[in-house]
Formats: C-alpha cells, structure tokens, sequence
C-alpha cells in the first residue's frame, strides 16, 4: 500500500533535492579534475622546452637535396616532439618523386627528429622533348631508375651529368615516382645494364639509347660507333656484339655502326678499310689422283 501525505512528500523532494546537489557537486570536482589535468599536461609536457624541436637531421644520399626534404616535413622549431603527426609526415615524405623509403627517429632529450631517407638510385637520364623532358638540365630533367621510375632532377652534379641518356621520343605520358609500364623502356634499361657491365671490362661506354621504333634501339658509345639492337632477345645478340667486339679489338679494327636486328649476314661498317687478311678463303688447288686400273 502507497502511502501518501504531505510530509511523506516533502521528505522525498528534499531527498532528490540531496541527489541532485551530490550529482552537480561530483561533476563540477570531475571538470575541475579534468581541467586541472589538461593545465598540468600543458604545463608539464606539451608546453616543456624539454619536448621541443630543436633540429633536424637528415640522412640520405642522391639528387634530392636536404633543404628540400626538411621543407616537405612542415616542421617548425619549437614545435613539441610530443604532438607531431608521424603518419602524416611519413606520408609527405614519401610522396617526393625521388624518395624511395623513409625511418624516422624522435630523440626527446636533445630535441631532434632523425630523418633518414633512401632515395631512388638514377642509372640515365630519360629524354623526351614531347613531354618537356630535357636531359641534363635542372627542373626540366628527369632522372630513371632500374625499376623504371622517372623523378625530376632539381640540381644536376657532375656525377648526374655524366649519366647516359635514354631517348624516347614516343613516350606516351610520364608520373613522376611512378613506374612506367612500358616493354620497349624496360628493354632499354635492361641493355643499359648489360652494356654498363661490359663497359668495366674494357668495352666502349654506352651514351645514348634512343628508342626510334617499337622494335627497335640505337645505342651510340664513346667511340662513336652506333649499334642497332632488338627489343627481343637481347643476350643472343649481346653475346653477337661480344664476338664482333673482340675480333674488332684483335684486328685493330674501328666499328662506326652494327645492326643486330639481322640474324645472319650482319650489316656491320667501318671508319677505315678493315684488314682481312686471313679471312679470305684460301684458294683451292686441284689435286690429281694417280690413276689406278680398273678391273675387270
């Protein structure tokens, strides 16, 4: 049974009255609490000296320079060590064209952020005026790496400068930092490789590699000679150009241009008259066999 009075009923509105004053007052101790916290937390960490960005190191090797790798990091001196988004500078990093991996090291006691950055290895300059793609020259320059990856060049070096150049006038688009899905480029780096190889061995270094026909490329060489080659089954005819090479050495002679497109009787030229001596057929002597009687 409910009882219901006057008395009854004021004694519990003074009860709620008691919750309701219990309630307000822990939650105003919990915002004092978490205001105390957040002064204490700016205080002690994200307002300490002893968080702030001091310096930046960077660590790499390659055409990107370090004053343009800390300006892609948006980093500010002073700012706290604490509250850097890793991620994202992460992410920045590895969006220039050239950056291949990126470690990134916080050291709170000196305030330094580490950043060591491996770039992209160029292997030649990728040439095509139709794109804009000037070798050798700043800005305009795009640089290649084994994988195929084109990236822009900022400041050529000497050591840049002296990169062979692989000229593709009918290159279709360039992304820079992207891998270019292209068989006939793919081809002209993987000759590239094997003519660099050669080259430490003694043979005429590689300058230029011009794509000029979906089956075909030139490559010209520091003797001045021209050698056609295939896009398909480049060891057969490297393995050619290795033989003509050494008879050409041995004989002293000047090769001004080979086409290896050919599979026999290979079109070859010269800068002088070769001497073939000792390649000539040597006359045939008839020989005269005693007669022998027949039998009967």
């Amino acid at each position: 049974m409910n009882v219901d009075s006057p008395k009854i009923r004021e004694m519990e509105k003074k009860a709620a009255q008691r919750r309701g004053f219990k309630w307000a007052l822990g939650l105003i101790i919990i915002i004092c609490f978490l205001a105390l916290l957040k002064v204490t937390v700016q205080e002690a960490i994200l307002k300490n000296p002893q968080f702030a960005l001091r310096d930046v190191a960077v660590q790499t090797t390659g055409p990107l320079t370090v004053e343009k790798i800390v300006r892609a990091t948006q980093l500010t001196q002073g700012e706290n060590l604490l509250t850097i988004n890793m991620r994202a500078l992460h992410t920045r990093l590895r969006q220039l064209p050239p950056v291949k991996d990126v470690s990134i090291e916080r050291d709170f006691d000196a305030g330094l952020m580490t950043l060591r950055i491996s770039q992209r290895l160029p292997v030649a300059w990728l040439d095509c005026a139709k794109l804009g793609m000037i070798a050798g020259r700043p800005e305009v320059g795009y640089l290649l790496d084994h994988d195929a990856v084109p990236f822009p060049c900022d400041v050529v070096s000497e050591a840049l400068a002296g990169l062979p150049v692989i000229r593709y006038p009918g290159l279709a688009q360039k992304t820079a930092g992207v891998a270019l899905q292209d068989l006939q480029l793919t081809a002209a780096l993987t000759l590239l490789k094997e003519l660099e190889s050669r080259f430490e061995n003694g043979q005429p270094q590689v300058r230029i590699i011009e794509i000029q026909t979906p089956y075909s490329m030139v490559a010209s060489f520091t003797d001045k000679s021209e050698i056609t080659f295939g896009v398909d089954d480049l060891d057969v005819q490297l393995a050619r150009l290795d033989r003509v090479r050494i008879e050409a050495r041995q004989r002293g002679w000047e090769i001004e241009s080979l086409n290896l497109l050919a599979r026999q009787n290979v079109p070859i030229t010269f800068r002088q008259p070769p001497d073939l001596a000792g390649l000539q057929p040597e006359p045939t002597v008839p020989v005269s066999l005693p007669k022998t009687p027949s039998v009967r």
